[in-house]
């Protein structure tokens, strides 16, 4: 197990034909302690929607999924089944919107509405004038820590750890950044085929895991938290702050340089256990796709976050994504809570043997 990469995304998203329901057991690896990744469950219960569209009269038409409003409404704990359903909302010509459920345990933990169409289908588009001005960067050296401008950190993935869901994104963010963080930028490379503590398991390029389609939501849930770098600045530093990410992607590059296997092991990141007394609860993340990815998926996107205020541990995030060339994919707006992270991992410790 300790040589062997996680659980594949690509695989953890093929879900059986589709009927109006189904049960599955959701894997463990893609989970913050117990829970599973929200954008995770976003995601298959996207997949499962654009999976009945296809086998549908109607909407086989209406391939592309355009618009999804997920809500949480209790945490989805991964060592447990969840039976996932799905109705006909509207079905129409030009678009139609699906419901999901998945449940556990007899109640509904989260839900989506799914609005499907088809790209192709002709109409205005008008130029806003819209664009993001952003750091130079040149992708083909950043995996290679060839641009001292820019630098890395995975987490390491330990089968109880908390933060596994993160080890599936390796990061990488500017080296220097302003007083104070307005939001914060990443490009992400796909994680899920790298050892647990080490580099990736493909030597080959055309082997190695690529961003599709069916993985947005997942990819916009692994940004950054912008607010961890509202807390007070003190050791030690809260868990994903860009001042955090920096001094372990010192660590790691380090380790890399002298050759050590294991390079993203770490003490203190909260791969093992949380390191910040306060984390984000996702309670509904709504994502409009601009665009799909091509067929065979890419290697690179990118990251924009931002937040707008916090009060009384109620937050909005924007998360945009991009595409290698800046074009824009997807727009995400999220509404979560700061709650306590002992809520959250003492939960899992007690609740969910894995």
């Amino acid at each position: 197990m300790a040589d062997t990469p996680p659980t594949s995304l690509t695989a953890a998203l093929d879900i059986p034909p589709s009927t109006d329901q189904f049960t599955t057991q959701l894997p463990t690896d893609i989970a913050f302690g117990a829970v599973s990744c929200g954008g995770y469950v976003a995601c298959l219960m996207a997949k499962y929607a654009v999976r009945y569209a296809a086998q549908h009269e109607t909407m086989r038409t209406q391939p592309d999924l355009r618009s999804a409003l997920v809500q949480f409404y209790r945490p989805i704990i991964a060592s447990k089944p969840a039976k996932i359903q799905l109705r006909e909302v509207s079905v129409g010509k030009a678009w139609s919107i699906l419901h999901v459920e998945t449940s556990q345990s007899g109640k509904v933990a989260a839900s989506a509405d799914l609005w499907l169409s088809d790209f192709s289908l002709p109409g205005v588009s008008l130029h806003t004038g819209w664009h993001f001005t952003t750091r130079p960067v040149d992708l083909s050296r950043l995996e290679v820590d060839g641009d001292p401008d820019w630098t890395s950190y995975q987490p390491a993935f330990h089968w109880n750890g908390f933060r596994r869901a993160h080890s599936y994104v390796r990061n990488f963010i500017p080296t220097s950044w302003p007083t104070e963080i307005k939001f914060t930028e990443q490009w992400i490379l796909p994680g899920w085929d790298c050892l647990p503590r080490g580099s990736c398991a493909m030597q080959k390029d055309k082997d190695k895991a690529r961003w599709t389609t069916e993985m947005i939501q997942f990819a916009i849930d692994m940004s950054l938290p912008v607010q961890d770098n509202f807390f007070p600045q003190t050791k030690p530093l809260p868990m994903c702050s860009v001042a955090a990410t920096l001094e372990f992607a010192a660590a790691q590059r380090q380790a890399r340089t002298q050759g050590k296997q294991n390079w993203r092991e770490l003490e203190l990141d909260g791969s093992r256990e949380p390191t910040s007394e306060m984390i984000h609860a996702t309670l509904s993340m709504s994502t409009e796709v601009k665009k799909n990815l091509p067929p065979g998926g890419v290697r690179w996107l990118y990251l924009r976050s931002e937040v707008k205020r916090v009060v009384n541990g109620r937050i909005d995030l924007e998360i945009v994504l991009c595409d290698e060339a800046m074009d824009l994919v997807a727009i995400s707006q999220h509404m979560a809570q700061i709650i306590p992270v002992a809520q959250k991992w003492e939960n899992s410790r007690q609740d969910a043997k894995i």
